[in-house]
């Protein structure tokens, strides 16, 4: 066994990145499990939720016994917590773990790397059982109170070991989770932008004209296969639509977070998203990260000087069965609250805080809200 080693311990680690890793898409992918987390230690703790370690029906764990890899399970339902986090990272470490497996959907994939960050960077493999989000991809992890209420985020400067996504577990997902990775992943287009009208390769880095680039590509072929493919996962069926579509909502919104850092893919809809589950913490418990993001680029096209942009698409968010306003997730337009909700968009990273940018911002707020 690996001698234990205290979270205290971890700086003789660092000098060692993990660099991207391999990403498996397809039909029975569950079986290749085992062989990928061998790749890495032959002893894991495996990070689950509840429902996705049922749904995964043992393929995962005969995987890993065929593969002869040692593991500890923690089915773990609730926030991605730094507690729980630094928790399951001292039981890794005391155990003598050497690979963190995180299974589930997008809190799980954000547990899982928060852990193996708080272990020493401990190599990650990720199972997805939901295309709701790209967090399996992504290089942070969305924090969480025990409550729901956002931390904001934990930042990586090196992507995961491998990601692992078998589609037939994604076609018998309800197809609101789809469409909820769906909205997050067109609002990388949309966010990129950020108080610009246009994206030009003369005004910005070559990273953050990739990575618009990118997410406009895959902006074009959401339009044209969001629907089908959601209605295809409604009857069980695995397509090329499926197919293209938790590629997209998987790999390439997790490239375009990477390719920019996994920041400037992020502006005023992902923090009106997380300012709502600050501020409005129990309305928006019910609701995806998708669904609540959404609604917050509708201001971010206001923000962007494109408010013409914003009636279709909330046309396409009605279409998808997205909620299209905070009224519709139970939040009072009229609330005090929505005052914080203003300050803390102004002050965030991702707003220079000048008159005309308040005055921009306050009439980009009607957008969150009913015509």
């Amino acid at each position: 066994m690996a001698e234990a080693r205290s979270l205290t311990d971890i700086k003789l680690d660092n000098a060692y990145k993990f660099g991207a890793g391999r990403y498996l898409q397809e039909a029975g992918a569950l079986n290749l499990v085992g062989n990928e987390v061998a790749r890495f230690g032959k002893k894991a703790l495996v990070i689950a939720g509840p429902r996705a370690w049922a749904a995964t029906e043992g393929k995962v764990e005969k995987s890993l016994w065929d593969a002869d890899v040692a593991f500890e399970l923690s089915i773990y339902p609730g926030q991605n917590t730094y507690e729980r986090a630094k928790e399951h990272a001292l039981q890794a470490l005391t155990s003598g773990c050497e690979v963190i497996v995180g299974i589930g959907g997008g809190r799980i994939m954000d547990q899982a790397k928060a852990t193996a960050h708080f272990a020493g960077d401990l190599p990650v493999v990720e199972v997805p059982t939901s295309i709701a989000t790209c967090a399996a991809f992504a290089p942070l992890s969305v924090m969480y109170t025990a409550e729901g209420a956002s931390l904001g985020s934990l930042r990586y400067d090196h992507e995961v070991n491998a990601i692992v996504m078998d589609m037939d577990v994604i076609c018998k997902e309800p197809p609101r989770y789809a469409a909820s990775g769906i909205m997050d992943g067109m609002a990388k287009m949309i966010e990129l932008q950020n108080g610009r009208s246009e994206i030009l390769l003369d005004d910005v880095s070559i990273g953050l004209f990739t990575a618009y680039t990118i997410a406009e590509m895959a902006y074009h072929v959401y339009e044209k296969e969001a629907h089908q493919a959601c209605r295809d996962i409604a009857e069980g069926k695995l397509t090329k639509a499926v197919e293209d579509i938790a590629y997209l909502n998987v790999a390439v919104a997790g490239i375009v977070s990477g390719v920019s850092k996994g920041f400037g893919q992020t502006a005023l809809g992902h923090e009106t998203y997380e300012l709502v589950r600050t501020h409005f913490t129990q309305e928006a418990k019910p609701y995806l990260h998708g669904e609540i993001v959404a609604i917050g680029d509708c201001l971010q096209m206001a923000f962007n000087g494109h408010p013409e942009q914003v009636t279709p698409f909330r046309d396409f968010m009605r279409s998808m069965d997205m909620p299209l306003t905070l009224e519709d997730i139970g939040i009072d337009p009229n609330s005090p609250k929505m005052e914080n909700l203003f300050q803390d968009l102004f002050h965030s990273p991702f707003m220079e805080p000048t008159a005309e940018n308040e005055g921009r911002l306050r009439e980009a707020m009607c957008y969150l809200s009913a015509d």
